[in-house]
This record gives C-alpha cells, structure tokens and sequence, in this order.
C-alpha cells in the first residue's frame, strides 16, 4: 500500500502549531508507509495514524473551547457550552465528546467503536504492556498488514471528512 498525498485546508485547526505538527507527523507517516517492505513498520504505522486522528479531531474540541466568536456551525451553541466547560485532552475522552455531540456519525455506523479500537492498538507503544480485548501478545499477529491498511483508511476517511466539510466545523 502507497502513501497518497492530499492536500487539507487547515479551517478545521485552531493551534497553527497543532498544523504544523500534525503536516510533519502526515510526511514521517508516508515515509512509514513507503518504507514498510514485509510489514516491518506496521507497528509505528498505527501509532503515528493514531496520533495523527487524535490531533486532528482534538482540534475541532479546541476550536469548540477557543472559538467563541466563530464558533461552530454544526455544533448546537449549548453543545458547546458544554464542551467549552470540558478539559479534553486524551483520546478516549475525544472519542466520548465526538459521540455524544455526533460529530461524526455521518461518516458510519461504527466510526466511534473504530476510533476506539485505533486508540487501545495506539496504547500498545510500550512492548511490555498487553491490551487486551482480544488481542494478542505477538506484536507481529496484532499489527498485520490488514489492521494496518484498515488504521489508515479510517485516518484518510476523517481527514477527507475534515477536508470537505468546512461549513459544519
């Protein structure tokens, strides 16, 4: 699997730093990717496609909680209220806020639970810990090249989301 370049209007981020981080991680990424003959960078594929998501949706609950003069027109002003009252910084948490204001739930059925499983595989940086739910202990049977290939079309179908829906965010 190649690496495809798109090119994403930054609306949806609120820290030009967060961009500017979330551009290099989405080079070092394709780099992965390219250089990932036999699966060997699987692994670090899904970390970095995860912590790419994270920063990205973590942006929209930034603009939430900072962009009181713009704000946000696909999320209701009380929703954002109540966002704004919010310390949101991990990803379990993102994903709980994205759901409970259906930020995203047009993009499928199972978008939060996918989100969800890409967040407990990113958990698994450290060689030692397990993560449970089902995985195994065997690095190389967790990070096969299907997990991999679904990790970044699920990063490329928010990235897209993001990219295309620049009236609701």
């Amino acid at each position: 699997m190649g690496c495809n370049i798109v090119d994403v209007p930054s609306h949806y981020i609120g820290d030009f730093k967060v961009g500017d981080n979330i551009a290099y991680n989405s080079d070092v990424l394709c780099e992965l990717v390219n250089s990932n003959d036999g699966g060997r960078f699987n692994k670090l594929i899904v970390i970095q496609a995860a912590s790419i998501l994270e920063a990205s949706l973590g942006e929209i609950i930034y603009r939430a909680q900072k962009f009181y003069i713009e704000g946000l027109s696909g999320i209701k002003e009380k929703d954002l209220e109540e966002i704004r009252g919010k310390k949101i910084d991990k990803l379990n948490n993102i994903i709980l806020i994205m759901q409970k204001y259906k930020i995203l739930h047009n993009l499928s059925e199972t978008i939060y639970s996918e989100i969800n499983e890409l967040r407990i595989l990113r958990n698994k940086i450290h060689i030692q810990d397990d993560i449970g739910n089902g995985f195994s202990r065997d690095e190389d049977a967790v990070f096969t090249n299907e997990l991999r290939d679904r990790c970044l079309r699920l990063l490329l179908l928010i990235i897209e989301f993001l990219r295309v829906c620049p009236e609701t965010l």
